[in-house]
C-alpha cells in the first residue's frame, strides 16, 4: 500500500491544504515559509502514533492562527490519511482502517483530530482518531504499531547517528539482515570463542583480575571478603553489530598491492559533512530496504528534510537519480527540499509545489495539475535548474529570448523600489521561443486548486508584417493561454522595435549598435518614418546576430549611466506585465 492523499487543516501556518502523492518518491518544493516541514512533521506524528518512541507531538503553538484577523486558534487540527491497496491481504493486516467510499472504492484510512479543552482554568490538548470511514472505529495498537518510518532532519549530524551506541541504524540493518536466532547466537559464539580461547587474551583478562583481587581482599573485612571475576561484554549479537564502527580506508586496493596490513583509515569526523550525510543516507536506505524484506506486512516511509544539505550539485543529481530508482521498493520516499537542481531533475508527477500567498498556504501536486503528457515531457526536458526555480517564485515573467530576460530585471528597477523583480521574488523565465503554453498551464486552470498560486505574465512579440495587419498565429496562440493567474501582454512587432519607437530610445540604442557593429549601423537604411527606421534597424541586428549583445550593452549602459537612465523610456506592454506580476495592478 502507499499513501495516496493527505489532509491537513488548521496545523501550524497550514489552513487546510490537500496532497497527493504517488507510490515511490515524492518531493515537496517551495519557497521558505511554505509549509514543507510542517508536512513532513504531520507525517511524523500520524505515522509515529502506534510506536512507544515518538519524537514529536502536538503543541499548543501548532494550532493555526489566522494573521490576517487575529482570531484564536480553531478547535480542531485534522489530519486524514488515505492509503491506497496495492495487495488484497493489506485489507486483512490493516484491517481497522479499511473502507468502502460512496463510489464503492475500496481504501484504507487514517483519521486524527485534535482539539484544546479548557478544564479547571487549565488548557488541555485532547485527540482522536479513528480508522475507515465512520468515527468510532478505533484502530487496535498493533495495528497502528505496523506504521513505521525514519526520519532524517534537516541540519543532521551524521558523525552522532553513526556512532556505535544503543539502537544504532547500522546494527538495526544488521539485526534484519540476520534473523534467524540461532544464527545470530552462532555467529556470537564465534566472537566469543575467539577471545576466551585466546591464551595470550587470557594471560592479560587473568593479571587484571589478579591486581584487583589482591586489593579488594586488604580493603575487605576478614571473613567477608570478596573477589571479582572479568569476562568480555556479553556477546550477545545485537551488542556486537550496534558496536560495528564506520571508518573510511585511506588507500585503494591498487596502492596497497594486495597488503591490507598497511591499510590505514579515516575515523568519520575527520571526512567531510556532505560524504558523511550521503554515508548515512546510504545506511537508511539498507535499513529500510532490508526491513521491507523481512516485515512485509508494514507500510514503511522514508522522510528527508533537505537531501542536497552539504552536497554539492553533482552530488545532488547523483544522490536524487538513486533515489529515483527506489520507485519499486516497499517504502515510500518523501522529501522536502529547496534545491532547482533537484526539482530540474524530479520526474513532474513526483512534484507537491507549495505556496505562501496572500496569508495562505497552498499545495499543487503536479500529479493532479492540467499538464497534459506532452506539456510534461517537454517541460521534464527543459527544465533546467534555472527555469525549475519559478516553483518558488512569488511571479513569473515568461519571455521568448535573452534580450527580455537582461533588461526586465533593470527595467523594474527604473519604474521604482517597489516594482524591483529580484525583491518582489519574481523569477523570469527565457523559454527559448514560444512555447508558453508548456509553462502556461501551470497558472492558467480556472480552478485555483489546479494552478500555481503566483501570478504570471507572458512577455512576447506579435510579429506582425506592418502595424495595421491582424494579430498573428503565434500571438493569438499566447492570448488563448490567458486565464486563471495568468495575462499576456504583446509588443507590436518585436521587442527591439517597440523599444526603438519610445521618446528618445532611437539615439541611446543606434549608438550602441554602432559601436558593436559601426559599418552594419553606417548601412541602416532610415526611411521616411520612424516605424519604418526601427524595422531597418530590427532587420539589421538581427542579421549581425546582435540582439544578446545589443541587450547586454544597453542593460550595462542603463545600470552605469544616470543620463542614459534618466532619457530611456520602457515601453508600456513591458511596464503592464511588471506591475501585474508584482502587484496584481
Amino acid at each position: 500500500m502507499f499513501l495516496q492523499a493527505f489532509v491537513i487543516k488548521n496545523f501550524r501556518s497550514i489552513e487546510s491544504v490537500a496532497l497527493n502523492f504517488q507510490k515511490g518518491v515524492n518531493v515537496l518544493i517551495g519557497e521558505n515559509n511554505a509549509g514543507k516541514s510542517a508536512i513532513i512533521d504531520a507525517l511524523r506524528i500520524c505515522l509515529s502514533y502506534g510506536s512507544s518512541w515518538r519524537d514529536i507531538s502536538i503543541d499548543f503553538s501548532d494550532f493555526y492562527v489566522d494573521r490576517g484577523t487575529c482570531d484564536p486558534p480553531p478547535c480542531e487540527i485534522g489530519f486524514d490519511l488515505y492509503f491506497t491497496i496495492t495487495d488484497p491481504d493489506e485489507k486483512g493486516w490493516f484491517h481497522d482502517l479499511y473502507a468502502i467510499t460512496e463510489e464503492g472504492y475500496e481504501d484504507l484510512q487514517l483519521h486524527f483530530r485534535f482539539h484544546v479543552e479548557e478544564l479547571n482554568g487549565n488548557s488541555k490538548i485532547r485527540r482522536r482518531y479513528w480508522g475507515g470511514a465512520t468515527e468510532g472505529q478505533r484502530p487496535d495498537p498493533e495495528v497502528l504499531d505496523l506504521f513505521y518510518y525514519v526520519y532524517l532532519e534537516p541540519l543532521r549530524d551524521a558523525v552522532q547517528h553513526l556512532k556505535p551506541i544503543r539502537g544504532s541504524k547500522i546494527g538495526q540493518l544488521f539485526l534484519n539482515i540476520v534473523t534467524n536466532p540461532d544464527k545470530r547466537k552462532s555467529l556470537s559464539g564465534k566472537v566469543r570463542s575467539a577471545l576466551n580461547d585466546d591464551e595470550e587474551w587470557k594471560t592479560v583478562v587473568d593479571d587484571g583480575k589478579g591486581k584487583i583481587n589482591t586489593h579488594l581482599l586488604e580493603t575487605t573485612i576478614r571473613g567477608k571478603e570478596q573477589d571479582v571475576d572479568l569476562d568480555f561484554l556479553p556477546f550477545e549479537f545485537k551488542r556486537i553489530v550496534e558496536n560495528l564502527q564506520v571508518r573510511m580506508p585511506v588507500f585503494s586496493n591498487e596502492v596497497l598491492a594486495g597488503d591490507q596490513t598497511k591499510q590505514k583509515y579515516f575515523d568519520l569526523y575527520q571526512n567531510g559533512l556532505g560524504y558523511n550525510n550521503l554515508i548515512y543516507t546510504a545506511t537508511i536506505l539498507g535499513h529500510l530496504k532490508q526491513k521491507a524484506e523481512v516485515d512485509p506486512t508494514s507500510y514503511m516511509a522514508l522522510l528527508i528534510e533537505e537531501p542536497e544539505a552539504h552536497l554539492h550539485p553533482q552530488l545532488q543529481n547523483i544522490l536524487f537519480n538513486y533515489l529515483h530508482t527506489l520507485n519499486q521498493e516497499h517504502f515510500q520516499v518523501f522529501i522536502s527540499s529547496h534545491s532547482p537542481t533537484i526539482t530540474a531533475k524530479a520526474d513532474l508527477d513526483s512534484l507537491i509545489v507549495l505556496q505562501h500567498q496572500g496569508g495562505k498556504v497552498t499545495a499543487l501536486p503536479v500529479l493532479r495539475s492540467p499538464l497534459s503528457p506532452d506539456n510534461k515531457r517537454y517541460l521534464h526536458k527543459f527544465l533546467d535548474v534555472t527555469k525549475s526555480q519559478l516553483f518558488f517564485a512569488n511571479g513569473v515573467l515568461l519571455v521568448e529570448g535573452i534580450s527580455e530576460a537582461l533588461l526586465l530585471p533593470i527595467f523594474s528597477r527604473m519604474m521604482g523600489s517597489e516594482y524591483d523583480l529580484d525583491k518582489a521574488g519574481v523569477e523570469i523565465v527565457n523559454v527559448n521561443g514560444v512555447a508558453f503554453e508548456h509553462f502556461g498551464k501551470l497558472f492558467n486552470d480556472p480552478d485555483q486548486a489546479r494552478r500555481l498560486a503566483a501570478r504570471c505574465a507572458i512577455i512576447t512579440d506579435d510579429d506582425r508584417g506592418e502595424p495595421t495587419d491582424d494579430e498573428s498565429p503565434r500571438a493569438a496562440n499566447a492570448v488563448a493561454l490567458e486565464n486563471g493567474s495568468l495575462k499576456v501582454f504583446l509588443g507590436t512587432v518585436t521587442f527591439e522595435y517597440e523599444l526603438f519607437l519610445q521618446g528618445n530610445n532611437k539615439d541611446i540604442l543606434l549608438g550602441i549598435f554602432e559601436n558593436l557593429k559601426p559599418k552594419a549601423k553606417r548601412n541602416i537604411v532610415a526611411g521616411p518614418t520612424l516605424e519604418t527606421h526601427g524595422r531597418a534597424f530590427v532587420q539589421k541586428v538581427a542579421d549581425n546576430k546582435a540582439k544578446s549583445e545589443l541587450a547586454h550593452q544597453l542593460a550595462v549602459e542603463l545600470e552605469l549611466t544616470e543620463a542614459t537612465r534618466e532619457g530611456f523610456v520602457i515601453p508600456e506592454y513591458i511596464k503592464s506585465a511588471i506591475r501585474w506580476v508584482v502587484k496584481g495592478e
